[in-house]
Parts: C-alpha cells; sequence; structure tokens
C-alpha cells in the first residue's frame, strides 16, 4: 500500500513538474492551465446548452495534473482559446437576439420562403419560372419537417444563420462562412489533440491514467460535437445549393420550351426581317459616312485653295519689301560716299555730283572713282591751319 502510495505521489509530481516546465518555456501560443482550463469550460457550456451533453462538469472538476498531462498534445493552445472565446461571443450574441427572433416567428405571416410545389397546378405549368419572392420558389428544405428542424435547430442554437433566424426564414440559408469556418476549425483541433494525448495518457501509471483518460474522453466528445455540428452546416449548404441548382435546371427548361414554341417559319422570317432591316439601316450609314467624308474633302480642299492664294500673296509681299530694301539700301550708301566726298575735297572744290539726286538706289553712282588720280584724300588739301 505505501508503495502504491509512494509510485501516485511521484507521478502526480512528475506531472506537476513537467508542467510547471512547459509554464516556465512557454511561448506565444501557449496559455496557463487555468486558461486552458477556462477554454474547456466554455467550451463545455457552449455544447451543453446547444446538444444536450454535460461537459461543463467534467471540465470544471479535472484536477490541474490531469490537464497538465493533456496540455502538451494540444497543438496551438492560444488559437484554440481565441475560437473558443469567438465562438463564446456568438453565444451571447445569439441570446441577446432570441426575444426578438421569437417575435419575429409569432409575427410571421407565412411571406416567407415556401417549397417549390412541382404537382402543383401553378408550379407544375412549363411557363413558370422559379426564383425566391415568385409565385415558385426554389425546392428549399421544408420548414415544418420534424427531421430537418432537429438539424437545423442546433445550427440555430449557435447562430450560425443570418438573423431573424426562424425555421421559414432559414429554410433557403447556409451557414455563415464565418461560424463554419470556427466549427471547422474547432473540431480538427480537438482530432488531433484526443489522438496525441491518448498516448500521454497511457504512459502514465494506473490511477493517474484512468483520469487523464476521462478527461481527454470528454475533449474527444467535444470534437466529435463540434464535428456534427460543422456537417450539419455542409448539409444544409448542400440543401439549399441543390434547391437552387435544380431551380436553374428548371428555368433553364422553360426558357427553351418558350423559344421552342415559334414554328421554324416564323423564327426565319423573324430573322430575315431582322436581317433587312439591319441591312438598310447599315446601307444609310455606309451613305451618311459618305457624305461626311466627301463634306470633309471638299472643306480640307477649298482650304488648301486658300492657304496657297494667301501664300503666294505674302511671298510676292515678301518679294517688293525685300527689293525696297536693296534699293533703299543702295541710294544711303552712295549718300553717303557723296557726303565723304564733300569732306575730303578742298573748299574750292566741293562739288555734288549731279545723278545723286536723280538716281534711285542700284543705279546711283560710285562718287568717290571721280576722284583725283591721287584720290580724295586730306593730304592734298594743302597744309592745314
Amino acid at each position: 500500500m505505501k508503495r502504491f502510495l509512494f509510485v501516485v505521489a511521484a507521478t502526480v509530481l512528475l506531472v506537476g513538474l513537467s508542467g510547471a516546465q512547459a509554464q516556465s518555456g512557454q511561448t506565444k501560443n501557449d496559455v496557463t492551465i487555468p486558461e486552458f482550463r477556462q477554454v474547456l469550460v466554455d467550451l463545455g457550456s457552449y455544447l451543453d446548452s446547444r446538444k444536450g451533453t454535460h461537459l461543463t462538469p467534467q471540465f470544471e472538476a479535472a484536477s490541474d495534473e490531469a490537464l497538465s498531462a493533456i496540455y502538451p498534445a494540444v497543438t496551438n493552445p492560444r488559437e484554440l482559446q481565441r475560437v473558443v472565446t469567438k465562438l463564446k461571443h456568438h453565444s451571447v450574441r445569439s441570446r441577446a437576439q432570441a426575444s426578438s427572433r421569437a417575435q419575429a416567428s409569432s409575427n410571421f405571416s407565412g411571406a416567407g420562403p415556401t417549397p417549390f410545389d412541382v404537382t402543383g397546378p401553378t408550379c407544375g405549368a412549363p411557363t413558370t419560372i422559379i426564383e425566391n419572392g415568385g409565385a415558385c420558389t426554389p425546392a428549399y428544405p421544408d420548414p415544418t419537417d420534424a427531421n430537418w428542424q432537429a438539424m437545423a435547430g442546433a445550427l440555430i442554437g449557435v447562430n450560425a444563420f443570418m438573423a431573424p433566424e426562424t425555421f421559414d426564414n432559414v429554410s433557403s440559408q447556409g451557414c455563415t462562412e464565418d461560424e463554419e469556418t470556427l466549427l471547422e476549425t474547432l473540431s480538427a483541433a480537438f482530432q488531433g489533440t484526443v489522438e496525441a494525448a491518448s498516448n500521454l495518457c497511457a504512459a502514465l501509471p494506473p490511477i493517474a491514467s484512468n483520469v487523464c483518460f476521462g478527461i481527454n474522453t470528454a475533449i474527444a466528445t467535444a470534437g466529435a460535437v463540434s464535428f456534427g455540428l460543422f456537417s450539419d452546416c455542409v448539409e444544409q449548404d448542400g440543401l439549399v445549393n441543390a434547391a437552387k441548382i435544380d431551380a436553374g435546371f428548371q428555368n433553364t427548361a422553360t426558357i427553351y420550351a418558350a423559344l421552342g414554341s415559334s414554328s421554324s417559319a416564323t423564327l426565319v422570317q423573324d430573322i430575315s426581317n431582322s436581317t433587312a432591316t439591319l441591312g438598310g439601316d447599315i446601307s444609310a450609314l455606309d451613305t451618311h459616312l459618305t457624305n461626311v467624308d466627301n463634306h470633309v474633302a471638299g472643306e480640307f480642299g477649298a482650304l488648301t485653295l486658300q492657304l496657297q492664294a494667301d501664300f503666294t500673296v505674302l511671298t510676292n509681299q515678301l518679294t517688293a519689301l525685300a527689293g525696297q530694301l536693296t534699293q533703299g539700301t543702295a541710294l544711303l550708301d552712295a549718300a553717303l560716299k557723296q557726303v565723304m566726298k564733300l569732306q575730303l575735297e578742298p573748299d574750292g572744290l566741293h562739288q555734288i555730283v549731279p545723278a545723286i539726286l536723280t538716281c534711285t538706289g542700284t543705279n546711283c553712282p560710285n562718287v568717290l572713282n571721280k576722284c583725283p588720280a591721287a584720290g580724295c584724300s586730306w593730304n592734298n588739301v594743302g597744309p592745314l591751319p
């Protein structure tokens, strides 16, 4: 007996030391054992209220030693805590909206989605289009079916649909992406945890092993229930999608039948008439475009001729101006030479060449050529005073 108690005490001590070492070397993904217990208790409360399980008392009664033995099997405790916390917030919001959903259900007048009646006199007609809000809606799950209500009720409890969440309104809805992702993540995390924890529990002495297996069984139940809710979401999504696909097929057949009701001759005549009308429109358009092209070409031609005439006039004016400048320059040059000659000649010999007074430019003489042989120079005027 003493030896047995010693073994149990040693086992508890080793588990406690391993837990302490794990906590001392915590990473950013780790949580403390009390936090781990709270995660399990919150999850148990969440599932107990939806699926009738009794997980909360088991997690609350679990010893720190048993939780420390199972904790290393959890791949990412911090992520598990985040998922459970988010599910818990969904639960709080679901309870807060319960009264409003109940009121909406009591006021429901039957105007919501109803199953597609393929045998009815109206919905069975080949000319009827199936659509949400129309006379005939897609064949969504029957909101009065007890088996479907059992599945959808659990999903309504976890706030998996868009509010208001009455059976009539959720029959045409799939689970929200957020809720479905959380349930899938939770079930996958617990599946790996249970498999790894089984090996850890088996390595413990009998009494500690039994306690460990008990907690692991509760975790396995939580994982199975989470996966069940996820499977229910997948099933509901499949039912809604199948109803929409079937409605799409029926509508395609209806449209095809409506198009095929006209005779081939009528259809050909319609096409011929449309082609003739289109051909006339195209011909008129071509004529209009041709007229526009001709008008634009004429305008450009007239503009080109006008520009050419203007450039000719301007060229002639520039040529005349150039001639005037040449003559004026030559006349000025001749006059300056005459002044120069008068300045160079002695007083008694001052004389203006008559041609300077009548010439017009280039025809003016160079009066400097009329200087004596020695040239016009101050040196020829004698001594200066």
